[in-house]
């Protein structure tokens, strides 16, 4: 099981992180890996979900867990394997700590992980330091 774990800090206000987190299909804004995404129905869990990874395959996604200006879990299925995406909201005294934790469980996340999780590794602190900035100026 791969683990990637960051987490930021921001002036930002939780509410404008987490409008930023429910507006899927401009998640592209900030998360540059990604060439499109979309949401069928509201931001809640239950909701299911497309995401078109730039030079890869469409990926199925759920919402598995929402706690509105707290927390969600999206999952997407991949062939003998899953990847577990959690997005955290931390309330301190003036700021606010972000947390992006990505998980791949399954018989063969081993080779996703190499495959994808290191080019994903890679990437997150970037793609949320776009997060941050764009929720900065809202």
């Amino acid at each position: 099981m791969l683990i990637i774990e960051h987490t930021i800090e921001t002036t930002a206000s939780a509410d404008a992180i987490w409008q930023i987190w429910q507006d899927v299909e401009n998640w592209n804004s900030w998360d540059h890996g990604i060439e499109y995404s979309t949401i069928n129905g509201p931001f809640e869990t239950g909701t299911t979900g497309t995401l078109k990874p730039k030079g890869g395959p469409l990926v199925h996604t759920k919402l598995t867990l929402v706690e509105p200006k707290k927390s969600f879990v999206d999952e997407s299925k991949l062939f003998l394997a899953r990847i577990i995406f959690s997005h955290d909201l931390v309330k301190t005294e003036d700021k606010v700590k972000v947390t992006h934790k990505i998980e791949m469980k399954g018989p063969l996340a081993f080779f996703f992980a190499y495959v994808i999780g290191r080019t994903m590794k890679k990437n997150l602190p970037a793609e949320m330091a776009s997060l941050i900035k764009k929720a900065e100026t809202l």
